[in-house]
């Protein structure tokens, strides 16, 4: 057999009989063909627009967009740009998200947690809510939920509860803290939030004390105690320099000949409904997959946290759940995704949400360049959520190791 050239070779081996060899050439060639796909699939669209003179282009994100968002958590006026109420929209979505994802993940993990229940009727119940909820369609559970509340009475002959609450087809009002002076509001939140970050820093070092010499710290509490410090202190000192408090209690009152609620703080219908059919929905999801991550645990570990005097709480709490994380946290980031993405069906319970607004964009804006935005909104939305996920994922793996 003829000597093989030393640059046909690698580490004795000929390339064309070479593993890594074979692995890299074929993974080079796979992503010249994903690519080649992707551009002709690009520039066969572009060719299309062209050809057929479709509208695109961002030069309409600087004009007023004169069209009103029922809806906004932040302030908004018709004559705002398009690109502004694009941001307003967007926040409406991440305001559904971030509430949907906390209320879901709790109501999940009660549900998960009552599923492994030694109460035969309490475990089946749970099942019977999973399996219901996670089998019927989201979109069929918003249409129930909204058809729920538009089954209430209007707002002049609504409920009244506690002579505080109003309860009718247009939302829940009730007392809650509103801002006097969005300047003030501003620095205070900020300044709380540094608050908070100092009472981590002393919860993370009084946890390393207890952990390097063994007594008690207290570090929870310490934490907790220095952060709530930090804000109040913070709360005096802007309601010294402004005269007034950064945020005051409100009451909701009717007012008018329509008892139109004014004041307070009001949970709309289309948010409320939208809330609720997402939390319960993927509630359903999340607690099986906690109830899954408990029962990886081994059994010897719940029964040595018991044998050790631990309570069933204590051991679930101290013993079970923090190893369960592991393999919760990869399957629970996918439900947060899914959450933030089925946050566009809001429109059909009438709640302004991103995708909402964008259809309506589309009727004075190229509708192509609008949902690029919003497919980009999306990708960035879900890029921070496992982000997010994976960070944690991995300090837990840290921890554990």
């Amino acid at each position: 057999m003829a000597d093989i050239p030393k640059a046909l070779t690698y580490r004795g081996i000929p390339v064309w009989r070479h593993a890594v060899i074979i692995q890299w050439a074929l993974q080079i060639v796979s992503a010249i063909i994903a690519v080649s796909l992707v551009a002709w699939f690009f520039f066969n669209i572009a060719g299309s627009i062209q050809e057929r003179d479709i509208p695109y282009g961002f030069s309409f994100l600087s004009r007023e967009y004169q069209t009103p968002i029922g809806e906004h958590f932040l302030p908004y006026e018709s004559s705002d740009s398009f690109l502004y109420a694009l941001i307003v929209a967007a926040v409406n979505t991440i305001v559904v998200a971030v509430l949907g994802v906390g209320l879901a993940t709790l109501l999940g993990i009660l549900i998960g947690v009552a599923r492994l229940s030694s109460s035969w009727i309490l475990s089946k119940l749970m099942l019977a809510y999973i399996e219901f909820f996670r089998n019927v369609p989201l979109l069929v559970q918003l249409l129930f939920w909204f058809f729920i509340v538009l089954t209430l009475p209007p707002v002049r002959e609504g409920y009244v509860l506690f002579s505080r609450i109003y309860v009718n087809n247009a939302g829940i009002s009730f007392p809650g803290l509103v801002g006097g002076n969005l300047q003030a509001v501003g620095v205070w939140v900020g300044l709380a939030a540094a608050s908070i970050a100092l009472g981590a820093l002393v919860h993370h070092l009084l946890s390393w004390r207890e952990d390097r010499t063994g007594k008690a710290s207290y570090p929870l509490l310490a934490g907790i105690a220095v952060a709530a410090a930090g804000g109040a202190a913070a709360w005096l000192v802007v309601g010294s320099f402004t005269g007034e408090a950064p945020l005051v209690i409100s009451s909701p009152e009717p007012h008018g000949r329509f008892g139109r609620i004014a004041g307070g703080v009001t949970l709309r219908a289309g948010l409320l409904v939208l809330l609720v059919g997402l939390v319960i929905y993927t509630s359903a999801f999340i607690a099986e997959i906690v109830r899954a991550g408990i029962q990886s645990v081994g059994r010897g570990q719940i029964e040595a946290s018991r044998a050790l005097g631990l309570s069933g709480i204590d051991s679930l709490r101290q013993v079970t759940f923090p190893q369960a994380l592991r393999v919760i946290i990869p399957p629970l980031i996918s439900q947060y995704l899914n959450l933030t993405k089925n946050s566009s069906l809001g429109g059909a319970v009438g709640y302004t949400d991103l995708t909402n607004v964008a259809i309506t964009m589309t009727q004075t804006a190229p509708a192509i360049s609008i949902f690029m935005l919003i497919m980009l909104s999306y990708l960035v939305m879900s890029l921070t959520w496992s982000l997010i996920g994976n960070l944690y994922n991995r300090r837990m793996r840290i921890v554990g190791a």
